[in-house]
């Protein structure tokens, strides 16, 4: 590898796939470029040789002055990392300069369509059938009091839970929406069955139809109070094997593109029988893909550091043997916290005594 662009370097999943890529057996000499919109939080980003402040993905700039950086720089390969710049890049790919490790367009549209994805799943018996609540609909009103309770409501679009919360009645739920309606966020919601139990993360990489290597974790906590609405990022994490949820994921990951290819992550949570559902699908890393690089370093498998390996496969590189499924052992544990950085426990041995 020579040179890699991140776009979104300025936030906390650009910067931790600049990590990743940094501390690789091929870090040292990977000339690594960061592109943000915003260039005092790019500023945090240690990792990466030169940074660029560019127009947001939905200026008609977008593309050039990125290209331009391209040019200036000899970049090799784009990792788009906020899914804005995942959806225009995969829009007008053709238009890039330099390689992109994305699925086909249809694929990367779905994936950023929570609708059109949980339909999908729908109709492969993943998921019940959403319900879209859209501001310039008629029959809102209707829709909501015919609603079957608890229910999940939040945007159609975004990463993290974006705009959602768990409605325990019809009022909850004109609430919700008519208040970000109101504040002029005419966003379409989805209602979709609340899914009370366990919450998992299945991290993927495909190559032209083949599953290269995968993991799932658990989240156990997380940073902050989460009282009303769904966000954030998790606090403590654990790897785990389950049969069920790589079946889940497996299915629908399938269920959007009929040849993966790049990145596939998957969000599940289980139903009131503990069965995994897909609740959510993105065609880039999670913000938590540094927990994989940190286990790779400290254990001494490069192979568990997906981006650096996401990076080989896309510039027809060799890649070490992987496994396909459970690439991590289900020993590790890994935790964070606001301003204080990650660690990883392995076999639940933490170092405070107990004196509770």
């Amino acid at each position: 590898m020579e040179s890699i662009l991140v776009t979104g370097a300025g936030g906390s999943a650009g910067n931790n796939v600049c990590w990743s890529l940094r501390v690789s057996k091929d870090g040292k000499k990977t000339f690594l470029d960061g592109t943000d919109v915003d260039r005092t939080s790019i500023e945090l980003n240690g990792w990466i040789d030169r940074a660029y402040q560019l127009p947001p993905a939905n200026s008609p700039r977008y593309l050039m002055r990125l290209n331009q950086v391209i040019k200036k720089d000899r970049v090799e390969m784009v990792f788009p990392q906020p899914d804005s710049e995942v959806g225009r890049l995969s829009r007008d790919r053709d238009e890039v300069r330099a390689t992109l490790f994305l699925p086909d367009r249809k694929a990367v549209r779905i994936c950023q369509d929570k609708y059109e994805a949980l339909s999908r799943w729908f109709k492969k018996g993943l998921r019940r059938e959403p319900i879209v609540l859209s501001p310039d609909s008629r029959n809102t009103r209707q829709l909501v009091r015919r609603l079957a309770f608890p229910c999940w409501v939040r945007a159609r679009q975004g990463a993290g839970g974006s705009l959602s919360c768990l409605a325990k009645s019809w009022r909850s739920v004109e609430y919700w929406i008519g208040y970000h309606w109101t504040e002029g966020l005419k966003t379409d919601f989805i209602v979709e069955e609340y899914l009370p139990n366990r919450d998992f993360c299945f991290m993927s990489i495909w190559v032209e139809g083949k599953l290269v290597t995968s993991m799932v974790r658990e989240r156990l906590s997380w940073v902050g109070h989460r009282i009303v609405g769904s966000g954030g990022t998790s606090k403590l994490n654990r790897v785990v094997h389950s049969d069920k949820v790589n079946t889940a994921a497996l299915e629908a990951i399938r269920a959007v593109s009929e040849k993966p290819h790049g990145i596939f992550c998957v969000d599940l949570k289980g139903d009131a029988r503990g069965v995994p559902r897909p609740t959510e699908i993105n065609c880039r890393f999670t913000t938590n893909v540094h927990y994989l690089t940190l286990a790779s370093l400290r254990l001494g498998h490069p192979e568990w550091n997906f981006p650096w390996l996401a990076a080989r496969l896309c510039l027809g590189e060799k890649i070490p043997s992987s496994k396909t499924l459970n690439a991590l052992p289900a020993n590790l544990w890994f935790t964070k916290n606001t301003d204080m950085g990650f660690t990883m426990v392995e076999g639940g041995k933490w170092s405070a005594e107990t004196y509770s």
